[in-house]
């Protein structure tokens, strides 16, 4: 090795982070005077190394393994991933971990839509229960027929038709209420296959088995006939005038006339004494009607139960409320003015006579009017054998024996007689009396009264 290679060696052994001395010539090494000082200094500083030299040869030792570098790793800013914490039983520490939250809204959320489920399902089961319920009760009033409005009605079957239609026909007509009951209440009977073809009267009221047994015997049209009841007349009257138009029966109608109810809202008002000898007299609206031939009581007085229904409007129960009387004692009084007159002007001063005696009963307890007498010889005397009982019914009739008003209506009365017993003239008479051409004389007190008797040749 030359002096070169020795410098350099000893150049590369100082320490790093000491600054460099400015490099002497090789030729001057250990003779410098200038470094000698230094030189000296930096053998005390720095530990010698030990060399061996073979042939003249300078061997340095070999040199030490660098050991690695490692390099610091700025951190990264990534979140830190939460570390799990043993549950401290603190709520404030619960809440103010994301990961609890998460699951304590989710657990919430489970839970409101278990319940929202339940709720669902609850009412879903609610809803159906209640369908199938309604739907039950409506099947089976409508298989026998029970609380339906009493009407004919005639329907054609045409060729070909099936269980299915026939069932719509019998819907669309009014006759049932659900046709799906009526097929599956015919197949259970088997009749889905014997229902016939043809055109068939049939009443609105029938239960399945009814219609069965009509359409399977296949009816013949019936023959239409307009029948005409004028105002006044009496539920025997117009018994007799049916039968002899081949509508209904005489002693039929008279019972039905008894038996039947229709469910109208009015007929919680009608009179319910006892001594009440037929119960829908009065309420059997007179007009022209149309039937069939062969009908029952009961299709036929429905007819004029609908008409009377429908002729008594809103205005007259409103006047009824302010007259403070009953819908009874306004027919009642009805039918006593239409038995007493025949023209609208009459019947409003005679409704004024009743109507002024009614207001005072000290003084004229009794209308004192024949026709009430004339009605129970006529219609009732004949038809009751036990004494009592007839004379139970004078009582209750005859407005001679009767105080105010008779028991019930002793006709059926028309619109105006009706108009009259709500809308009375105002006079002060208290009485009335007629000729023998039917001219009325009225009167305020007695004494003229007596004077009008001579003068109607009634005296």
């Amino acid at each position: 090795m030359n002096n070169k290679d020795f410098e350099d060696f000893f150049r590369d052994l100082e320490p790093v982070d000491e600054p460099k001395r400015k490099s002497a010539p090789a030729d001057s090494f250990f003779e410098d005077e200038t470094s000698s000082g230094s030189m000296e200094e930096e053998t005390r500083r720095t530990p010698k190394a030990d060399f061996e030299f073979e042939d003249d040869i300078f061997a340095p030792p070999p040199p030490e393994e660098e050991e690695p570098v490692f390099v610091k790793k700025e951190p990264v800013n990534e979140p830190e991933k939460p570390k799990a914490k043993k549950s401290s039983g603190n709520p404030a520490k619960k809440a103010s971990d994301p990961e609890a939250l998460r699951k304590k809204k989710k657990k919430r959320l489970n839970t409101a839509y278990n319940w929202l489920l339940t709720v669902v399902w609850v009412t879903a089961v609610l809803a159906v229960s209640v369908f199938i319920a309604s739907f039950a009760l409506s099947s089976i009033n409508d298989l026998v027929g029970f609380s339906k409005e009493s009407r004919e009605v005639e329907i054609t079957i045409p060729e070909g038709y099936g269980l299915s239609e026939i069932a719509e026909l019998l819907e669309k007509n009014g006759i049932i209420d659900e046709p799906f009951t009526f097929e599956v209440y015919a197949r259970v009977k088997d009749m889905q296959t014997k229902l016939a073809p043809g055109t068939y009267v049939l009443n609105s009221n029938l239960g399945y088995d009814q219609i069965f047994q009509a359409l399977k015997t296949k009816e013949k049209p019936k023959n239409v006939v307009t029948v005409n009841f004028y105002e006044g007349m009496t539920i025997r009257e117009i018994a007799a005038r049916l039968e002899e138009n081949g509508v209904c029966g005489y002693d039929e109608f008279i019972e039905a006339v008894n038996t039947e109810s229709f469910e109208y809202e009015f007929e919680s008002m009608m009179g319910t004494d006892e001594n009440i000898y037929f119960k829908w007299e009065g309420y059997l609206f007179p007009d022209t009607y149309e039937f069939y031939t062969d009908s029952t009581p009961r299709s036929v007085i429905a007819k004029f139960i609908d008409n009377f229904n429908n002729k008594f409007s809103s205005e007259f129960h409103l006047r009824m409320q302010e007259l403070g009387m009953s819908l009874d004692e306004v027919i009642t009084l009805a039918s006593v003015i239409q038995s007493e007159a025949a023209y609208m002007e009459d019947m409003r001063l005679v409704s004024s006579a009743f109507h002024n005696r009614l207001a005072k009963p000290g003084n004229f307890p009794y209308l004192e009017s024949d026709v009430t007498w004339f009605y129970y010889q006529q219609n009732i005397q004949p038809f009751v054998e036990d004494e009592a009982l007839s004379d139970a019914y004078h009582e209750s009739y005859d407005t001679y024996y009767k105080v105010g008003l008779p028991v019930g209506p002793i006709c059926n009365p028309g619109l105006n007689a009706i108009k009259a017993a709500l809308y009375p003239d105002e006079t002060n008479y208290y009485f009335f009396v007629t000729d023998h051409n039917g001219k009325f004389y009225y009167a305020s007190t007695m004494a003229e009264h007596e004077a009008n008797i001579i003068k109607a040749g009634r005296g």
